[in-house]
C-alpha cells in the first residue's frame, strides 16, 4: 500500500483538519518552528509509537476538545485480505473503503493521560440500513442468528464463514444507504480485519536531526533495524512455514493435554479450546549494529561520521531496489538531511532519494532548510508549510507557492549577463563543461559554426529541469525577454530514465528546443584513451554504465571532477567518434546536430 495523503487535527500547531498530500518525494520547506518536523513525527505516531510517542502535550493549546487525530489515506489496496487462514476478504466488499475507494485509517489519541492510547476508526462508506450497519461486529453466532430472522435461504451462503454470512444479508437488504462512517476498530471482525490490514501497511522510518549521545544511537541501529525488517520480509514464506509447525505441535501438545483432562472432568475439558494469543515477533529477537575500528562505539566519532552512515544507508538502498524489484513498501522520513554534511554528500544523498523515490517500494519524506539541497528537489515533492494566524497552511503546486519557497529559502537563479541572448540550461557545473568543450572543439574540427559564446549563450546549471532553481531561473528568462534550451541526462538504464524523457516530451510540446543524452550522462562518452590507461588494462564501460564512479575508482580521483580531468582531453575526432550513432540506417553525430538547433535561437 502507498501513502497517498495525511490529515492532522489538534496535533500540535494543527489545529484545524489540516490535509497535506504526499508523493514519491515529498520535502516540506519553511521557517523554524512553522510544523515541519510535526509531520514527519505524527506519522511515526501513527505507524510505531516509538522513536515518538504520541503524550498529553502534543494537543493543540487552542483545541476545541481533547483528541488528537492522524488519518491516513493508502492507495494500492490489496486484491484480498485474510481474517483467517480459511477466511479471505475484499476489503470493498465489506464496505471498507472511502467514497475515493481508498483505506481510510484513522487514529484518536484523547489527551486524558500523558501516554494517550489510541482508537482506531476505519472511514468508510458503510452501510447504515437497520440490521446491516453492524454486521463487523457480530460474532458468527449472532450473523447467523441474524441470517435467520431475516428468513435467509442458509443454501446462499457458507454459515462457516462470516464474509459469506455478511454479504448474503447486504444482498438480502438491498438499498444499504451507505454513509461516510467512522468505523471503530474494536472487536470481532474489525479487529481481525485491522490486524490484516496492518500486515500490509508501510514500514515507516524517521531519522530524526536530533543526535543522541549513547552507544545505541538511533542514528545508527535504525537502519540496521530497517535491514533486519526487510531481511524478515524476503523470508515470509519461510518464517509463515515455521510459525505453522510452531502452533501445530504446540496445538496438538494441549490438545494431548485436554484428552487426559477429559477422563478427570469432562465439563471443564470442554469449556476449554487451545488458541495462541500472540504471534512471534522475529524482529525483536535480532540485533544488528556497526562498530567502528577498535570497537570504539560509533556515538564516539563525528556527528558528520554518524550521519555519513544514514547517508550510505540510504545509497545502498536505492542501488538495491534499482537492481532488485521489491514489494515491501517502506516510507523514509528523514529531517534535515543537510545536517553535518559536506555540500558535495548533500548532492549524493539527494541523488540517493530521488533514485529511491522512483522505486515503487518506497516514499521518502524529507525536511529542509539549505537552499542548495531543495535547489535540486523536483518541484512536484515541494511542500511549502506556513503559519495563517491560528492556523498551518500546507500548499503546493503553483507559481505563487513556488515563489514563497524560493523567497523563504533565498534561492536565487545564477548571474546571467545583460546582454545573453538566450540560455541553455543543463543539470550541473560539469555540465558546463562538458557543452562548452564539445562545441569549441567540433568548431576547431569545423564541424560547427559557431561556440555558445559565440552565440552569446548563458550556460546555467539548475539541478534538474523541473527544480526550484529551474523555476527561478525560468522566471529570469522571462525577465530578459529570451528563449531558452535545455539538455539532461538520459540517465540511461536508471529508474530516472523515464521520467527524463517524459519531462523531455513535455517541453518539447511546449515549443522547447530540449533533450536528453543518448548515453547515461556525460561521462559515458569520455574516449578510453584520454584515461592513459596501461598496456594490457581491459578496462571499459557501456552506455549504461555508472561510468563516472567506475572511471573515478579506476583512476584513483573524485567522481565529481571526472569531467573536467578527462573531458577536456577529448580532441574534435574523439567527440565525433564518441557522438557517432546510426538511426535508420542514416549516420548521425549527436552533439553536431543538437547544437546546431540551439544555435538556431539566436538569429546570425
Amino acid at each position: 500500500m502507498r501513502l497517498e495523503s495525511v490529515k492532522l487535527k489538534n496535533f500540535r500547531g494543527y489545529k484545524n483538519e489540516t490535509p497535506i498530500e504526499l508523493t514519491a518525494l515529498t520535502a516540506f520547506i519553511g521557517k523554524n518552528d512553522v510544523g515541519k518536523s510535526s509531520v514527519l513525527e505524527a506519522l511515526e505516531i501513527f505507524f510505531n509509537n516509538t522513536v515518538v510517542t504520541c503524550e498529553k502535550d502534543d494537543l493543540n493549546i487552542n483545541a476545541d476538545n481533547n483528541k488528537i487525530e492522524i488519518t491516513c489515506i493508502f492507495t494500492d489496496i490489496p486484491n484480498e485480505v485474510i481474517i483467517d487462514a480459511a477466511n479471505p476478504t475484499v476489503l470493498q466488499n465489506e464496505y471498507l473503503l472511502n467514497s475515493d475507494h481508498k483505506l481510510e485509517i484513522k487514529k484518536v489519541f484523547p489527551a486524558t493521560a500523558s501516554k494517550p492510547k489510541e482508537r482506531i476508526y476505519i472511514i468508510c462508506d458503510h452501510p447504515t440500513v437497520e440490521q446491516g450497519q453492524d454486521l463487523l461486529t457480530l460474532k458468527r453466532t449472532e450473523l447467523r442468528q441474524r441470517a435467520n430472522t431475516l428468513e435467509i435461504d442458509q443454501d446462499t451462503y457458507n454459515a462457516n464463514l462470516n464474509s459469506s454470512i455478511r454479504e448474503a444479508i447486504w444482498q438480502n437488504l438491498g438499498d444499504l444507504q451507505t454513509q461516510t462512517t467512522e468505523l471503530l476498530v474494536d472487536k470481532e471482525d474489525t479487529k481481525k480485519v485491522y490486524e490484516s490490514i496492518k500486515t500490509y501497511l508501510p514500514i515507516y522510518a524517521l531519522f530524526q536531526s536530533d543526535r543522541q549521545s549513547k552507544d545505541d544511537d538511533k542514528e545508527v541501529v535504525d537502519p540496521m533495524k530497517i535491514a533486519v525488517q526487510q531481511a524478515l520480509g524476503e523470508l515470509e514464506v519461510e518464517l509463515e512455514n515455521i510459525k505453522t509447525q510452531v502452533r501445530n505441535k504446540a496445538i496438538e501438545t494441549a490438545n494431548r493435554t485436554l484428552e487426559k483432562l477429559k477422563e478427570m472432568s469432562p465439563e471443564l475439558a470442554s469449556q476449554l479450546i487451545p488458541e495462541f494469543k500472540t504471534e512471534p515477533k522475529f524482529d525483536s529477537q535480532f540485533k544488528l549494529t556497526i562498530k567502528s575500528d577498535n570497537d570504539i562505539s560509533i556515538n564516539k566519532r563525528g556527528s558528520g561520521v554518524r550521519r555519513l552512515i544514514l547517508l550510505n544507508f540510504f545509497r545502498a538502498e536505492a542501488e538495491r531496489r534499482r537492481l532488485e524489484c521489491q514489494t515491501n513498501q517502506i516510507i523514509f522520513a528523514f529531517e534535515e538531511p543537510e545536517t553535518s554534511q559536506h555540500p558535495d554528500h548533500q548532492e549524493m544523498l539527494i541523488n540517493a532519494f530521488l533514485e529511491l523515490s522512483f522505486a515503487e517500494s518506497s516514499q521518502i519524506l524529507l525536511t529542509t532548510h539549505t537552499p542548495a539541497l531543495a535547489g535540486l528537489l523536483p518541484l512536484e515533492s515541494l511542500r511549502f508549510i506556513d503559519i495563517d494566524g491560528d492556523n498551518r497552511t500546507v500548499e503546493s503546486g503553483t507559481d505563487e507557492v513556488f515563489g514563497k519557497i524560493a523567497d523563504s529559502l533565498g534561492i536565487l537563479p545564477d548571474p546571467v549577463s545583460n546582454n545573453a541572448k538566450a540560455l541553455l540550461l543543463v543539470e550541473g557545473k560539469s555540465d558546463v563543461t562538458f557543452v562548452n568543450h564539445i562545441a569549441n572543439q567540433l568548431k576547431n574540427g569545423g564541424h560547427l559554426a559557431h561556440t555558445f559564446e559565440d552565440k552569446r549563450f548563458a550556460i546555467v546549471p539548475i539541478g534538474g529541469c523541473d527544480s526550484i532553481k529551474h523555476w527561478r531561473t525560468l522566471r529570469l528568462a522571462e525577465q530578459f525577454g529570451i528563449p531558452y534550451c535545455v539538455l539532461i541526462d538520459s540517465d540511461k538504464g536508471t529508474l530516472q530514465e523515464e521520467k527524463n524523457n517524459q519531462k523531455i516530451v513535455e517541453l518539447q510540446g511546449d515549443g522547447v528546443k530540449a533533450y536528453t543524452t543518448r548515453k547515461r550522462e556525460p561521462e559515458n562518452y569520455i574516449h578510453l584513451d584520454c584515461l592513459a590507461l596501461e598496456a594490457g588494462n581491459t578496462f571499459t564501460f557501456t552506455d549504461t554504465d555508472d561510468a563516472k564512479n567506475l572511471i573515478a575508482v579506476e583512476k584513483g580521483t573524485n567522481h565529481s571532477t571526472v569531467i573536467e580531468d578527462y573531458w577536456v582531453l577529448m580532441s574534435p575526432g574523439q567527440i565525433r567518434e564518441a557522438e557517432l550513432f546510426t538511426e535508420n540506417g542514416d549516420v548521425k553525430y549527436e552533439f553536431t546536430e543538437m547544437f546546431h538547433d540551439f544555435h538556431s535561437l539566436v538569429a546570425e
